[in-house]
């Protein structure tokens, strides 16, 4: 089943880094080390356990509706798109 997204990958890297740069940046001195969620209005959720601001930012902006970051560090690894059908 072929799926179609609303931004190809490199639109949301993209997005996601000018959502960072625009509302989590400037929390990095008080919050580093802790998890943001921002949605694509600049709504954000901060939380130290990353589970719980994933979960969060599910239930307020819908699921992949939302940049998430560790505030303070630079993203490592590739993100993958998965699916899942229930």
């Amino acid at each position: 089943m072929m799926m179609s997204f609303r931004y190809n990958p490199e639109e949301i890297v993209k997005r996601n880094a000018q959502l960072y740069e625009k509302y989590g940046r400037h929390l990095e001195k008080e919050h580093k080390g802790k998890y943001i969620a921002i949605s694509e209005d600049g709504q954000i959720i901060v939380d130290s356990n990353d589970v719980q601001a994933a979960q969060k930012a599910i239930e307020k902006f819908g699921p992949g509706r939302f940049a998430f970051y560790k505030i303070g560090f630079k993203a490592i690894g590739k993100w993958r798109i998965i699916s899942a059908y229930l």
